[in-house]
């Protein structure tokens, strides 16, 4: 059976879609990916799978998309571009990644006359995402790119799927709750967990450890940015630092534009001068090697409906790197982290300044909820567990 997989990115540094694919490819499915080519040439990221480039610049694709409430031409390129794609290998499924290709997606199917399951994943909580983004923030640009549009077509989005793949059972619940005309069976709960089989998990790259005392090591890695929690947490670590606390910070992870100056303010004081260490991009199969030179991880994420939609990737590879994790009461990662016991969860800033300090003065606790996460990893958060999930999707889907 051949599934087509529409991504309107790149393909290469999207982990979560190549994660799915492995796993259909290995059930036998024919595989065949559309997508963005913002460069000139690719090394193919799978063997065994045939992908479709649209080569068009990046700012270019961006100023459509940022258009597409107002004028949609993004819309009428994919739609055009999709039903080429199902006509020209005879696709029998349709995977669209992301809210807004849905209608694309239909449009596609209809036109090329061949009626096709559509499968949905949802990789966020997207009306409530955008209006967080920076580009659509001001008068001149929130009057063009409409970002309040999305809650409103969000109904209208999601019916036109077969299959809705969500990352959480709060956020189906809460879709559920909102449209109840939306049948139960249509949601599959799919997180997004490690493969255990990538040799980035089999042998850690060894790197150095950047600070040159022996003090404990805090590690955020991920986007920086204030609605990811970091500039509160680099405020209770300068407290730390003051009521001389011996911690280390070390941060991972591309800064917003708009953040960059706070940023910078923040961690180029002279009182956390050789305490805060930053590392703006390392590659995936490095991360690993970090995590095992840290002690604990954090996820401090400011608690809203883009959050509460799922429990990010860098919980699971926290916990799989046997690290205790200091996170804030977002639903779905505070469930997860209390259930198994594997770090602590805060409501505010005194609480995460005492969860630090908690830690910090507790080897052992360290160790017992590292060693809690990195169990629940390997018994129950990971493709070979979960994976059983999207495959049923689509034995139910051809019958």
């Amino acid at each position: 059976m051949k599934i087509g997989i529409v991504v309107d990115n790149e393909l290469n540094s999207d982990i979560r879609v190549l994660r799915e694919i492995g796993i259909l490819k290995e059930q036998g499915f024919e595989i065949f990916v559309l997508c963005f080519g913002f460069i000139k040439m690719y090394r193919e990221p799978a063997t065994g799978i045939y992908v479709t480039r649209i080569n068009i610049p990046k700012k270019f694709k961006d100023i459509l998309f940022f258009l597409l409430n107002t004028i949609p031409v993004y819309e009428w390129l994919w739609t055009t571009k999709i039903k080429k794609f199902i006509i020209h290998n005879r696709l029998e499924f349709l995977h669209v990644h992301d809210l807004y290709m849905a209608r694309a997606a239909y449009n596609g199917i209809k036109r090329a006359n061949i009626n096709i399951p559509i499968v949905l994943d949802l990789h966020e909580n997207y009306p409530y995402t955008i209006t967080t983004y920076n580009w659509t923030k001001g008068l001149l640009r929130r009057l063009i790119s409409r970002p309040d549009k999305w809650k409103k077509k969000e109904l209208e989005y999601l019916s036109y799927a077969d299959r809705i793949i969500v990352l959480s059972k709060d956020f189906r619940d809460i879709l559920s709750e909102q449209y109840p005309q939306l049948a139960a069976e249509k949601f599959v709960v799919l997180p997004n967990v490690p493969d255990l089989s990538q040799p980035e998990y089999k042998n850690k790259r060894v790197v150095m450890n950047p600070f040159k005392q022996g003090f404990p090591i805090i590690l955020y890695y991920g986007v920086i940015a204030e609605r990811r929690g970091i500039f509160d947490a680099l405020r209770v670590f300068i407290n730390l630092v003051k009521e001389d606390f011996h911690v280390n910070f070390l941060l991972i992870g591309p800064v917003d534009k708009k953040d960059k100056q706070l940023f910078s303010e923040l961690t180029g004081s002279d009182l956390l001068a050789n305490r805060v260490h930053y590392i703006p991009w390392i590659e995936l199969k490095e991360f690993p090697g970090y995590l095992e030179i840290c002690d604990i991880c954090i996820a401090p994420f400011h608690k809203n409906p883009q959050h509460e939609s799922g429990v990010a990737n860098k919980i699971y590879d926290y916990m799989l790197g046997g690290k205790p994790i200091i996170a804030s009461n977002c639903k779905p990662q505070q469930n997860l982290i209390e259930k198994h016991d594997c770090g602590l969860i805060f409501e505010n800033i005194t609480e995460f300044h005492d969860a630090i300090i908690k830690l910090l003065n507790d080897k052992l606790l360290r160790e017992e909820m590292g060693e809690n996460g990195r169990n629940a990893v390997v018994r129950e958060y990971n493709t070979e567990i979960v994976k059983e999930k999207l495959i049923l999707l689509y034995k139910t889907l051809n019958r």
